[in-house]
């Protein structure tokens, strides 16, 4: 079970840290919009923690598109990658520039993720988990901040907490 929890873990961070690209103010289009475009996590102090450790992940691409769709690959220190397709809704910026943001994964298999991001030029900080089916995770909030996701009731601090550029 812990395996389990800890792949769907992996694969939920994965897939929303890729979703999380730039912000735009707005509803609509503009948010589509500001997604929109290719994002690397790779290395030590970008890949969050939590994916290094249980996955081994080295690298994530993720590419976002217009119509609200998203695929991510994830690729481990020995070179194996996973893909992640699945559809992605933004919350409403606020004046911290901090957004919400929810992954609706189908592929490879039907998980749905929550969390924020914030964009600062070309760099994107990314905290998401999963959280149907419920894994005992709470997602992190606006409100809350980066860190803080917490899982079965233990906060987990920089452990989901990730690093993009655009390309």
């Amino acid at each position: 079970m812990k395996k389990l929890v800890y792949s769907l873990l992996v694969v939920a961070f994965a897939v929303t840290g890729f979703a999380c690209s730039s912000s735009s103010s707005g509803n609509g289009d503009d948010d589509v919009e500001a997604i929109v475009s290719d994002w690397v996590s790779e290395g030590a102090t970008n890949v969050a923690p939590g994916l290094q450790m249980l996955a081994k992940t080295a690298r994530i691409n993720a590419s976002f598109a217009e119509n609200n769709t998203y695929n991510v690959v994830s690729i481990d220190s020995s070179g194996a990658e996973v893909t992640f397709k699945g559809t992605f809704t933004l919350g409403e910026e606020t004046a911290s520039g901090v957004r919400s943001i929810t992954l609706q994964q189908t592929e490879p298999t039907t998980v749905v993720s929550e969390g924020i991001f914030q964009i600062e030029g070309n760099t994107m900080t990314y905290e998401v988990i999963q959280t149907e089916p419920n894994i005992g995770a709470e997602a992190p909030t606006v409100e809350g901040g980066f860190g803080s996701t917490m899982v079965n009731g233990s906060a987990t601090g920089t452990f989901w907490i990730q690093k993009y550029t655009k390309q």
